[in-house]
């Protein structure tokens, strides 16, 4: 679209402009104040009914003036070559008031024609959405700073990258030979045939665990030395000699046992094996205690743990419960507070009496008694009504009913409070058991069990000794080298018991080892998968780069930033042509600008299929604009020129 002519009248100060640039370039010329920018606000407000800039409550009336018409004509050419002529007036609206005579200002109204022909507002923006299609279109094709200057990164990003193309993801891997070769591989989501995390997706989920396996990792020497710290000494045990110790022990136990049964009564045979029996249990409760107390100090930490947990959610608990007591608390104070309000209203409508006149206010005469007694009894009725309505409200919004609610919800939570608090004494209670409990260790003789075989024992070997009075000096011999084999066969069964704690520690620590293995093998795969995420990026950058400033001649886009920490972060740095380089567009002066702009505008316009004018503020700066395919219209300062003075062609 391109400008053959434009009128303005009574237009923000201008108060007559006509321009005919019959679809050529041209420029408007004035000193600053005398109104080359409302030209393109007009343009803007014919539009779309905005101004060119932000101000907001816009209004193309002169300020101080009233009762006129405030109207924009314009025909342009169409990209078919067609003409359209478009005309927008916003006027006062008047009405006479009924008893004065002179008419009121009561609003204001805007007319709508096309080609001379009056249409609704609604069909106007409609045919002019036909050729500019939106508003944000229309401001980055008419103004050279909006897109490089209004918009927001990221909707500069994703029209760049609209316009110019996105790097496809095949073709980065591609671009970089085998570098990136296994990346796709690593992006398919578990289970899924042909379903892919995007690169980031993949890079913050690798990030996370990579911490996570770094934690495990680093954990792992302590549990091992833990391991260690649990093993016995057992410097100088076999356990092939610790069992043939045994074996030549209990078959010298048996010689004996056999020489004594040959001697001795059935009921100290019995005896003997009550008391060989719990000997055995005993010795078996000693290795037991010995595999217990090196798996102790594993279930200590954990039952630590959750104690510390049960107890921070006990006091929640008891915090959420005093609030909600509070609560309660304050509800019953809103609703004593409402019923001593209606109680209050209640008596004061109670205390009412009739302070009816007796006498007509007309003739001055005494009412009949009959209506006299009418309007007391209407009185009545209508206080009647208003107590009754009071008790109601009392009712629905304060009864003793709702109060009683409240107070119930009180005591239970009360009874809540004291079994909450119990919980908390006795968990903190057991908190200090277990935490005293950590790394203690005891020694078997040292325990009520041992106590217990050691009793039964000892009262079986009185029995025993009682049943074998009778018996000759040389079974007090035997009796002897029993005792010393059993000790014995209670120091081996120990140190067996020392050997099964060391190969049960050993398996912990290979498992350990193994794990350690495993978790390095992880860390490094995430590592390396990290590192090829961002490879990808960087190559992806340079080939969008490559990409979207192929587009422009001059005017270059730095679409990312490399952090500090080695990452790439979103960009949309437009970076115009200097003498000494490339500088950012807000740096460069503003004649760069305006060409940068122009550049622009073009690549747009061709993406689009949409040619609009542009407006050019400060085109004084500029001595040679940008080639363009579009209609520029130039505003520029020129002090002698105290009203606007209008050129066609681009000079």
């Amino acid at each position: 679209m391109k400008i053959l002519k434009m009128r303005l009248e009574n237009f923000q100060g201008v108060k007559e402009l006509e321009i005919d640039p019959q679809g050529e370039s041209s420029a408007i010329y004035g000193d600053n104040g005398t109104g080359k920018s409302t030209v393109y606000n007009a343009f803007t407000w014919l539009m779309y009914g905005k101004p060119s800039t932000t101000e907001k409550n816009y209004t193309p009336k002169t300020t101080g003036s009233h009762n006129l018409h405030h109207s924009v004509e314009m025909t342009v050419e169409l990209a078919d070559g067609s003409e359209m002529a478009l005309k927008k007036d916003y006027h006062e609206v008047y009405k006479t008031i009924k008893g004065n005579p002179q008419p009121v200002l009561s609003g204001h109204t805007t007319d709508y024609s096309m080609d001379g022909v009056p249409v609704s507002e609604t069909q106007f923006k409609k045919n002019l959405l036909e050729i500019y299609h939106d508003e944000e279109l229309a401001k980055m094709l008419t103004s050279y700073n909006y897109f490089l200057e209004n918009m927001k990164v990221a909707d500069r990003r994703k029209i760049l990258l609209q316009v110019c193309g996105d790097a496809d993801f095949n073709e980065v891997i591609e671009s970089q030979g085998d570098l990136l070769r296994e990346l796709p591989e690593m992006l398919r989501k578990p289970g899924k045939a042909e379903n892919y995390y995007t690169v980031d997706e993949y890079r913050a989920i690798a990030a996370k665990e990579k911490n996570l396996t770094d934690k495990e990792l680093d954990d792992i020497p302590q549990r091992i030395d833990e391991a260690e710290k649990a093993k016995p000494d057992v410097t100088g045990l076999d356990a092939q000699t610790i069992d043939n110790t045994m074996a030549e022990i209990k078959e010298k136990r048996r010689e004996l046992e056999s020489q004594r049964a040959a001697r001795e009564s059935g009921a100290t045979t019995t005896i003997r094996q009550q008391i060989a029996e719990l000997e055995s249990q005993r010795a078996a409760g000693e290795a037991k205690h010995a595999r217990a107390e090196a798996e102790a100090n594993k279930g200590a930490y954990e039952r630590i743990s959750n104690l510390r947990y049960m107890a921070s959610t006990i006091e929640t608990d008891i915090m959420h419960t005093e609030q909600d007591k509070r609560e309660h608390e304050n509800e019953i104070q809103r609703l004593n507070r409402r019923r001593e309000q209606l109680l209050a209203e209640w008596n004061e409508e109670n205390e009412k009496e009739w302070t009816g006149s007796e006498i007509c206010p007309t003739c001055g005469q005494q009412l009949p008694a009959e209506q006299i007694e009418e309007a007391k009894e209407n009185f009545n009725t209508a206080k009647a009504q208003n107590l009754e309505t009071i008790n109601k409200r009392g009712m629905t919004e304060c009864s003793s009913g709702m109060i009683k609610k409240e107070q119930d919800e009180i005591e239970a939570l009360d009874a809540r409070l004291v079994e909450l608090k119990e919980k908390k004494a006795e968990t903190a209670k057991n908190l200090a058991t277990a935490e005293k409990a950590v790394l203690a260790t005891t020694d078997y003789k040292d325990t009520a069990e041992y106590r217990q075989f050691t009793e039964q024992i000892e009262s079986l070997q009185e029995k025993l000794k009682d049943a074998r009075a009778a018996a000759a000096e040389a079974d007090n011999v035997l009796s002897g080298q029993l005792k010393e084999l059993d000790a014995r066969l209670e120091a081996e069964q120990s140190k067996k018991a020392q050997l099964a704690m060391i190969k049960k520690q050993d398996e912990r620590i290979t498992q350990l080892e193994k794990k350690e293995e495993e978790l390095a093998a992880k860390y490094e795969q995430l590592q390396k998968g990290i590192y090829l995420c961002e490879q990808f990026v960087k190559a992806k950058t340079k080939l969008l780069d490559e990409k979207i400033n192929s587009r422009f001649k001059t005017l270059r886009f730095r679409l990312f930033i490399e952090q500090q920490n080695g990452g790439i972060a979103d960009d949309c740095e437009a970076l115009v042509p200097c003498k000494t380089g490339l500088v950012p567009f807000k740096s460069a002066n503003n004649a760069a600008r305006i060409n940068a702009g122009l550049e622009l505008i073009d690549t747009l316009a061709e993406y689009y299929g949409v040619e609009l004018p542009v407006f050019v503020d400060n085109a004084e700066s500029v001595t040679k604009l940008t080639q363009t395919q579009t209609q520029v219209i130039r505003l520029v300062v020129s002090e002698p020129d105290k009203t606007l003075r209008f050129e066609r062609g681009d000079k």
